[in-house]
């Protein structure tokens, strides 16, 4: 995930879950959120792909492509810069997530180029930037726009995090770069982030791969979350998040660390809160709240409970802090700052869903170890 993102993944709210167009998954558990940022439509000898809503603010947006197979003609009435010829052969990906996606596909021999591998957590992947494989094309307002060019890719997968025509990825759209603005971040569900690999299934030649896995996954999530549903018998407070230069950034319950929350069996602090974008509180506000929570999940940067004292004194006041009940999402960190939760965890909601039971109800999970969290001391 690169810098841009994070800001949004603290700033932006991931809304509640509605049903869109793509297939939910069904379980014993109940009914999966599907996603509701894309659509994708099977039309005769093509797809038709709707990307909705991909930036912040941007209501009522749909950017249309049609995915076509390289050995067929182009349908009448559809534009050759609305194409996209499928199998992808080279693609370029701005966001740690689309790397995910390809790995999970075995499919990132079709990478030639990403946007800062000093936060990639793949070693794969590094391994191929090293060897020369994979360039870095460099960050949103400081794109590589010469090499992007030059590394003539079919796809560049991109991020949206304000309406492109002031962006440089406006500008390569202009140049002839086909650019794809991917919204999994602001989807709204665990699941329905996820399926958005059906989208990479479709451009890499791996569509039934990619709903096998989809459907393999969701079930494990919503089997573990009927469960967790039933056994509980209380929910503990959790607090979320930190303050950044002295103001808290709080997500609205209706959100997707707020929906993990809810399906791990806690009770969010802020659960009365429902917004279409994370609202900002004063600390004391916060304060007000905090002091009731049992749990406190992903303060910001902090390895250590030392961290946390060091960067805000007045967070050591709190009574989760004097107990220890602090969790951070830096279990699976490169030396580089290569986070695997802002990488991997797209595609194992499962497995980021039993961390967080394993947190908020460890009796319910008594041998699980975690995997991308790790308890403060």
């Amino acid at each position: 995930m690169n810098p841009g993102l994070i800001v949004v993944a603290v700033t932006i709210l991931l809304c509640s879950c509605r049903h869109g167009g793509s297939p939910a998954a069904v379980t014993d558990g109940g009914t999966a959120c599907s996603a509701r940022r894309f659509l994708l439509e099977e039309k005769q000898g093509y797809a038709r792909l709707a990307i909705r809503d991909p930036w912040q603010n941007s209501r009522g947006t749909e950017l249309i492509w049609y995915l076509v197979d390289h050995d067929r003609v182009i349908p009448e009435g559809i534009a050759e810069e609305q194409v996209i010829r499928v199998p992808v052969k080279r693609m370029i990906c701005m966001s740690t997530t689309h790397l995910a996606m390809l790995r999970a596909l075995d499919a990132t021999d079709v990478l030639v180029g990403i946007s800062g591998p000093g936060l990639v957590y793949d070693s794969l992947i590094l391994d191929a930037v090293h060897r020369g494989k994979i360039a870095d094309i460099g960050y949103e307002g400081n794109l590589n726009s010469e090499l992007i060019v030059t590394l003539r890719p079919d796809l560049l997968m991109a991020y949206g995090v304000a309406a492109p025509s002031a962006g440089n990825t406006g500008r390569l759209s202009a140049m002839g770069v086909k650019v794809l603005y991917n919204a999994d971040y602001l989807e709204e569900h665990p699941l329905a982030r996820y399926e958005w690999i059906r989208l990479f299934g479709l451009l890499t030649d791996r569509e039934a791969m990619a709903d096998s896995l989809y459907r393999e996954v969701s079930a494990a999530y919503m089997e573990l979350s009927g469960n967790v549903s039933k056994l509980i018998k209380e929910r503990p407070d959790v607090l979320l998040g930190a303050p950044w230069e002295d103001v808290w950034y709080v997500s609205p319950s209706n959100s997707y660390i707020g929906q993990l929350i809810e399906d791990a069996g806690g009770h969010y602090i802020f659960s009365d809160l429902s917004e279409a974008h994370s609202v900002p509180f004063s600390v004391e506000a916060v304060f007000e709240r905090a002091t009731e929570a049992d749990i406190w999940i992903n303060p910001g940067t902090a390895e250590s409970l030392a961290d946390i004292g060091a960067a805000d004194h007045r967070m050591m006041r709190l009574p989760v802090y004097d107990r220890g009940g602090v969790w951070n999402n830096r279990n699976r960190m490169t030396g580089k700052g290569g986070n695997d939760y802002w990488e991997s965890a797209v595609v194992r909601p499962d497995l980021l869903l039993r961390d967080m039971v394993s947190i908020i109800h460890p009796e319910l999970l008594p041998d699980h170890r975690q995997y991308y969290f790790m308890r403060l001391k």
